[in-house]
Parts: structure tokens; C-alpha cells; sequence
């Protein structure tokens, strides 16, 4: 089936049995990219922040120093099921992409057709951050699942005086800010439709919407019951990672980056034409109130990070939330418009091609044999070994514990490590993770000695404060497929001293 076949015969809105055959060309494309996900997840090590997630799943919490609940307690779920392996990590992160594929169909059916929903899942599908992101279990899979849930309840919310579908909104805003903070956003965007829509604008009062901000806030409760806990570190975190704790300036630089990578992991031709769908072309009246839910969904985050990139640039996966009403935005208007002429159609299927050549490309990155450095898929590759390593030595040496010089590189040791063991970093003056929170090993007897394991051969004062030797053992170069990776070293730490207090 050609997805830019753009005649709109007998495509209304409610004509089920036309309909149904872009139905079910989505449901056997999902299922069968579900399958593959299911298994390819299989295929690659944990990435430092599946790992750490993971890592937080063990000490399941209201919420993290720089992430709500919801990745650890999904994870948790996972693992419960199928244990601690990688599949249990990931089972849910396939399972939320397929999930979001069926909503993500709903949501443009709602707004236009099936084809136009049709479309917008074969986008999806060839986006490589969706891609990637369907397969590795971060906050992203909850993030946008949410997201485009939320979007549809309020769709149908936004024309009935009903309080149930005005809370369902607003829970799952709340239930996806667990995840993303990002999430949250999505309430401007509704309030920001209503005010640009004259037949919506009484919305803004009504009591309904304010249950669903109130439906919102009981669902955030456990992050802000969290943080007052904790002096609101999240907040601190939030502020410094977006570079807003210093004077703002403009860098042409640090904007292009930001753009640049957008356009990368969208990839550069889809990227084209979602930017390309904000100004034209020009569907017709009946679609108005659509495309403008649409573009009230996508401008105020990506207008937002784009101004705040103009200072620091953001990381490419932050806007992923947007790009549901981007994909959609896209699908709607080249597909209608694509019967005006055939640049369109053109342009339209080279997008999606070009998308899924890329997509397929992440999957093995070994075809273009990268500089070791430059291949994404290493960061996957080679802790394994480096955890067998570090079993070996705290058995020869007799430590009673592993350290780590980052927190990525202490959850994967957990993970690999036999047993699981949990793994500490050196303390630091300022929270800088969750690991500056949980129990370190200055708790442990004093007289313990400790493996520390680092991607560096310098040593953190604290180490050398905290223990009485400290001395270098080993390194190991992990390979693969005759690729050096990441060197790591290991040290000795012998003699902890006896102290309780925090640095």
C-alpha cells in the first residue's frame, strides 16, 4: 500500500468500512515491528541510563534527585516478570512503542483520516528517535505514550461538559510528568488552545478545567511530597541543567547544534517537513480547529527549548513529546495536499524512506565502521567484560566492595557484577545524582577495602582521604569486533577509615 496515495476517495471521518484497511496496514506493521523490537532489545548491553533506572528500581522511591518514579517503577515491573536481565529492562519500553502507535492512529483518525493516521505511524516508525527510543527504556517511552493520551482525552474531553474524561486528561498529564517532567508542558498547551480558539475559550472557566489541573496535581503529588523532603534539589538540577542559574546569551552556535541534532535524530527530510507544515500549505476550513490543537501541542516546547538552546543547547531527545503533533501535523498536510502536485508526493515518500534507511542503520552501526568513538551503539558494548574484570580482582584482593567514578559506569558495574552487588561512587560536596543520597560506603565498617573502577587514572581526594592505600592494579581495553572501546582502570583501596560524616 503506497502511504502518499492521496485521492480522497470515500474517506470521511466515519466511513468504517474504507477505513478499516489503513486499520489493519497499521496494526500488521506494528505487530511485526514489535516483534523484531522484542527481539533486537535482546541484542545490545544496557545503556548507562537504562542501568541507572534500573539501579532505581531497587530503591523504589516517591522520586529521584533528577527524574520522577516512573521509569524505575516500570522497570520494576519488567523485572518482576522476567527477572534481571536486559529483556525484563526493555519489555516495557517495546511495549509502550506499540501502545503509542495505536494512539498515535487514533489521535489523527480523530482529527482527520485513517490515511492520515496510516501515514503518521509509518512516520513514527522510520523517526530514529522513536526508533531508538521503542527499544531502550528510558523516560522517553512513558513520556510520549502519555503525552499522546492525554491529547486524545482532551480532544474528546474539550466538547462535553463530563468531568471524567476533564480528570482522565489531567492524569495522564500527571501519570507522564512522573516520567518527564517535559509532561507537565502539555497543560499549556491546552489552556494555550482554548485561548486561541473563540468557540473554546469559556473552557478556560469552567470547572472542568480545573479538575483537570487538579487531576494533574494529585498525580505530581509524590514528586513534590519528594522534594519538599529533600530542600527541592529537582528543581536546583532542573535550573542548572537548562543553563537558567546564569546570564543568558544568545550563541548562534550552541542554536545551530540544537538544530542540527533535531534534525538528526527526526531525520533531516521528516525535520523538513514538520518545519515545513507550521506554514503551509493550507487545508481546508473544516480541518482549522485541528491544526490548531496540532500546532498548540508542537510550538510552545520546541519554540521553548529553541530559545533556550540559543543559550546552551538542550539534548535531542527533550522535544520528543512535540513530535506527536509534529508527525501528525506533517502526515496531515502533505497527504491532503499531495493531490496538488507531485513534488509532494515525492518528497513525502523519499521522507520516509530516507527515515527508515536511517532507522535501520542505528540497529547495526558496524556496517559503516565507525571510528570507535563515534559509534552510538558503543556506549551498549564492553561493560560486561568490564565487570567480569572487576569480579575477578575484588576476589583476588579480597575487597569488600566496587566504587565507580561516574554514576552510568557504577549502575552498569551493578548490573553486570555477579550478584548484582550495590556499587557507590566517591562522595561529592553537592548532590550531583541519586547516589549523593543513598548510602555510601562510608557506612560501611571501617577497615573495608573497596575496588574502584574508572574510566580515568585520576583519583578523587575523597578516595584518597577516605581510605589508607590507594594504588593502581589493572586496566582493560574492551573490544568489539576488533574495536578498541573505552579503557577502564582499577584500583585498590585499602583501610577505610572510620567516619560517618558527609563530605
Amino acid at each position: 500500500m503506497n502511504p502518499c496515495e492521496l485521492t480522497p476517495r470515500n474517506l470521511a471521518p466515519g466511513n468504517h468500512v474504507q477505513e478499516f484497511p489503513y486499520f489493519r496496514a497499521t496494526l500488521a506493521l506494528l505487530v511485526a515491528v514489535t516483534l523484531f523490537r522484542l527481539w533486537y532489545c535482546t541484542t545490545l548491553g544496557l545503556l548507562g541510563d537504562e542501568a541507572y533506572y534500573w539501579v532505581c528500581s531497587r530503591h523504589l522511591d516517591l522520586s529521584y534527585f533528577d527524574k520522577g518514579p516512573g521509569a524505575a517503577a516500570t522497570i520494576a515491573v519488567g523485572t518482576r516478570l522476567f527477572g534481571d536481565t536486559v529483556f525484563g529492562v526493555r519489555f516495557f519500553a517495546v511495549l509502550l512503542s506499540f501502545a503509542t502507535g495505536l494512539s498515535i492512529f487514533a489521535l489523527a483518525r480523530m482529527l482527520f483520516s485513517a490515511r492520515v493516521a496510516w501515514f503518521s505511524v509509518l512516520l513514527t516508525v522510520a523517526i530514529p528517535l522513536f526508533a531508538v527510543g521503542s527499544i531502550l527504556m528510558t523516560i522517553d517511552p512513558l513520556s510520549v505514550f502519555f503525552w499522546t493520551l492525554a491529547a486524545i482525552a482532551f480532544w474528546k474531553a474539550k466538547d462535553t461538559p463530563e468531568f471524567g474524561l476533564w480528570l482522565a486528561t489531567g492524569a495522564f498529564v500527571g501519570i507522564g510528568g512522573l516520567a518527564k517532567y517535559t509532561n507537565l508542558a502539555e497543560l499549556l498547551c491546552f489552556a494555550l488552545f482554548c485561548l486561541c480558539c473563540a468557540e473554546y475559550r469559556s473552557k478556560l472557566r469552567r470547572p472542568q478545567f480545573f479538575a483537570m489541573l487538579g487531576a494533574s496535581l494529585v498525580c505530581s503529588l509524590p514528586v513534590l511530597i519528594w522534594n519538599a523532603r529533600h530542600d527541592w534539589i529537582t528543581v536546583e538540577h532542573l535550573v542548572h541543567r537548562g543553563a537558567l542559574d546564569g546570564s543568558w546569551h544568545f550563541s548562534p552556535t550552541e542554536l545551530s547544534f540544537f538544530l542540527v541534532s533535531q534534525a538528526g535524530v527526526i531525520s533531516p527530510l521528516i525535520f523538513v517537513g514538520i518545519v515545513g507544515s507550521l506554514f503551509g500549505p493550507r487545508l481546508a476550513p473544516e480541518h482549522r480547529v485541528a491544526i490548531r490543537f496540532l500546532l498548540c501541542l508542537f510550538l510552545p516546547l520546541f519554540v521553548f527549548y529553541i530559545v533556550l538552546s540559543a543559550n546552551k543547547a538542550g539534548q535531542a531527545n527533550w522535544t520528543a513529546p512535540a513530535y506527536v503533533a509534529g508527525v501528525i501535523l506533517f502526515a496531515a498536510k502533505w497527504t491532503l495536499s499531495a493531490n496538488k502536485a507531485r513534488w509532494i508526493r515525492r518528497f513525502s515518500i523519499a521522507a520516509v524512506i530516507v527515515g527508515l534507511l536511517e532507522s535501520l542503520a542505528l540497529h547495526n552501526t558496524h556496517w559503516f565502521r565507525l571510528p570507535p568513538e563515534r559509534d552510538p551503539l558503543n556506549r551498549s558494548r564492553g561493560f560486561d567484560c568490564v565487570a567480569q574484570k572487576a569480579s575477578d580482582l575484588s576476589v583476588k584482593e579480597g575487597t569488600q566492595c566496587f566504587i565507580a567514578n561516574k554514576y552510568m559506569l557504577a549502575s552498569l558495574l551493578s548490573f553486570y557484577l555477579p550478584g548484582r552487588p550495590d556499587t557507590f561512587m566517591p562522595p561529592t560536596l553537592k548532590v550531583a545524582n541519586q547516589y549523593s543520597i543513598w548510602p555510601g560506603y562510608r557506612t560501611l565498617p571501617s577497615g573495608c577495602s573497596a575496588l574502584y573502577i574508572s574510566d580515568t587514572v585520576k583519583i578523587p581526594k575523597a578516595l584518597l582521604n577516605d581510605f589508607s592505600e590507594v594504588k593502581l592494579l589493572d586496566h582493560i581495553i574492551p573490544t568489539y569486533r576488533g574495536n578498541s572501546l573505552t579503557e577502564h582502570y582499577f584500583f585498590l583501596c585499602r583501610g577505610l577509615r572510620a567516619t560517618n560524616s558527609n563530605p
